[in-house]
């Protein structure tokens, strides 16, 4: 079977719409078989680092956001993600997450749309996507939420930084199988490629490419979530992104916000 990457938007668009019959009837299936697990016990949010001024971090999104797959909520990708950048920067980060199973882009421009925007939000971290995929969201709908998501977003922080993760490579997660999993990358990697684009020209936000893989870092019992040390690697990632993109400028701007 053609691999993710050798194949053009247009053709895997064709592809995916053509396994849909095979791939529905594997994912009702999977969904009676699949192993669904709780989020972690913890708190959703803390401080890392130290000194007086501090960096605040807003995770908001799906699954991922949750932290699916992980033991304790600082195993998770929002507590990590913070640790890292506190460690990074050498600053403190003040950190809530709000990720809610099952999550997509439409419930999440809901849930954002109605945050207080006199939260004070300096960096925003955002997973999103994977429930579009396996839901059936249409790239003009996806689009056309998105647009709206960052607008959102501009409009209640408008000096925070956006960073999207972009969809994980589904290709690669172990439970589905094919061609479902296959099915399921295409799509993901059509999805990316268009919040990739949006995210290009607009400033102060970042797309950031996902490129943990099960296959080497390990996936969670359930088959579809990161573990804890897959979360620890994503977010280094993240926060090595961040630095190349000039971290002590985000830094000090964000200090005089």
């Amino acid at each position: 079977m053609p691999q993710v990457k050798t194949l053009a938007p247009g053709a895997r668009r064709i592809v995916f719409w053509l396994l849909l019959p095979v791939s529905a009837v594997q994912g009702l299936l999977l969904r009676r078989r699949a192993l669904r697990l709780p989020p972690p016990p913890g708190d959703t949010h803390g401080q890392c680092g130290g000194g007086s001024a501090a960096v605040r971090v807003l995770a908001a999104g799906d699954s991922i956001i949750a932290g699916i797959g992980a033991d304790h909520q600082l195993q998770a990708l929002p507590a990590q993600f913070a640790r890292v950048l506190a460690a990074d920067w050498n600053c403190r980060v003040d950190w809530c997450s709000q990720g809610v199973n099952g999550a997509n882009l439409a419930s999440l421009l809901e849930r954002l749309s109605g945050t207080n925007p006199e939260l004070p939000v300096d960096i925003v971290l955002l997973s999103i996507g994977v429930n579009d995929v396996t839901g059936l969201t249409s790239t003009r709908q996806w689009r056309q939420l998105l647009i709206r998501l960052l607008a959102t977003i501009r409009l209640k922080w408008p000096h925070a930084l956006l960073v999207f993760t972009g969809l994980p490579p589904m290709e690669r997660f172990p439970l589905p199988p094919q061609p479902l999993r296959m099915a399921l990358g295409w799509r993901a990697r059509v999805l990316d490629e268009l919040a990739a684009d949006l995210l290009a020209p607009q400033a102060r936000m970042l797309h950031i490419a996902t490129e943990i893989d099960p296959r080497k870092h390990g996936f969670c019992a359930d088959g579809f979530h990161p573990s804890g040390l897959s979360y620890e690697i994503w977010a280094t990632g993240l926060v090595q992104r961040l630095r190349g993109y000039n971290s002590s400028v985000i830094h000090s701007e964000l200090q005089t916000t």
